[in-house]
């Protein structure tokens, strides 16, 4: 017995050295893949890298360069991928621009974050070198916020706005699992720089409707583009600009100033924004006209877990709110 316990208590030290030799490598940076190694995988054709004052931005922009003009808002914690398939479904008669707006993906700003507000201001630079007379702006979560902050600030920019899981004011506390807490905890107090890909798999499948919808491939860019070294730091610093910046107030009078057409797609089964908050955002929406599509089984992310069904009715309410209003693009682009 005495034999049986030494042997115990020695397999219980090596696991806890073990266990502490994974954390501190994890600490010190040594599992996260470089920029350049994030770079080479993600930022294939037809990304391209535009210098906007301290910003170097990742974008893509693709399709008839004379049609009309849709701009796409990502969510926080994701980048331009998330809109590959919905790309795919317009690129061949919308014009379809997408970028990483910093902190998140292969963008880079050396200036202190000053949260969504940074962001409009950037979109106002993208627009004008772009030389973009009036377009459509789609986002996502908080992609919606920036874009109904932009288009109130700029009505006669926006033709309609296209959005899904918005929150025009700080979202509720999420009902997540005690697996994931904990992970989260772990990163929070003794790994600030790093997530495993495992992370990943967990989070988003709690943010599917469905978890067999989610894909090897979308862990993958998840986990590479949330862990370039030094990128949670900036994280961190951009979430703590929005306490200061949105969230004290939230953005329902900006969405109160909105007159264009608005689409709203919205995951039903989403534990980070509920159902509920699309009635709200209707009554907050007061003087636009708000089509609203429900999907019931569909979480946070409609664009990634049912992108075929949610992608066709995107194009479907674009085809009919524009019908044949001319595109509006400046002969100064020079894409």
């Amino acid at each position: 017995m005495r034999g049986l316990l030494k042997g115990l208590a020695i397999a219980l030290v090596a696991v806890i050295v073990l266990a502490g030799g994974v954390l501190l490598t994890m600490r010190l940076g040594w599992w996260n893949p470089s920029y350049e190694e994030v770079k080479a995988a993600q930022a294939t054709p037809p990304s391209t890298f535009e210098q906007y004052g301290t910003a170097n931005i990742h974008m893509r922009d693709e399709g008839p360069r004379d049609g009309p003009v849709v701009i796409m808002l990502h969510s926080s914690m994701t980048n331009l991928r998330e809109w590959d398939a919905w790309t795919d479904q317009l690129k061949d008669s919308y014009r379809v621009i997408r970028f990483d707006w910093p902190p998140y993906g292969l963008s880079t700003d050396t200036a202190p974050s000053r949260g969504m507000p940074g962001i409009v201001e950037l979109l106002e630079k993208i627009v004008e070198r772009k030389g973009l007379k009036s377009f459509v702006l789609v986002g996502t979560s908080s992609g919606s916020t920036i874009s109904t902050l932009y288009t109130a600030k700029h009505p006669e920019k926006v033709r309609a706005l296209a959005l899904s899981t918005l929150p025009l004011k700080a979202p509720p506390p999420p009902e997540f699992s005690r697996l994931l807490w904990s992970m989260v905890w772990i990163h929070e107090n003794l790994v600030p720089n790093y997530y495993p890909p495992y992370y990943y798999r967990v989070s988003l499948s709690e943010l599917y409707g469905k978890p067999e919808r989610l894909t090897d491939e979308t862990v993958e860019w998840y986990y590479q583009t949330n862990n370039i070294p030094g990128g949670f730091d900036n994280v961190r610093q951009y979430y703590a600009a929005n306490q200061k910046a949105v969230w004290a107030k939230g953005a329902g009078d900006e969405a109160g100033q909105i007159r264009v057409p608005i689409l709203l797609q919205w995951g039903d089964a989403d534990p980070v924004l509920p159902k509920y908050l699309s009635d709200d955002a209707v009554k907050q929406f007061s003087n636009a006209p708000v089509d609203v599509i429900h999907y019931p089984d569909v979480s946070h992310y409609p664009m990634l877990e049912l992108p075929e069904k949610t992608g066709a009715d995107l194009r479907a309410w674009l085809d009919a709110t524009l019908g044949d209003e001319p595109a509006a693009t400046d002969t100064k682009d020079t894409r």
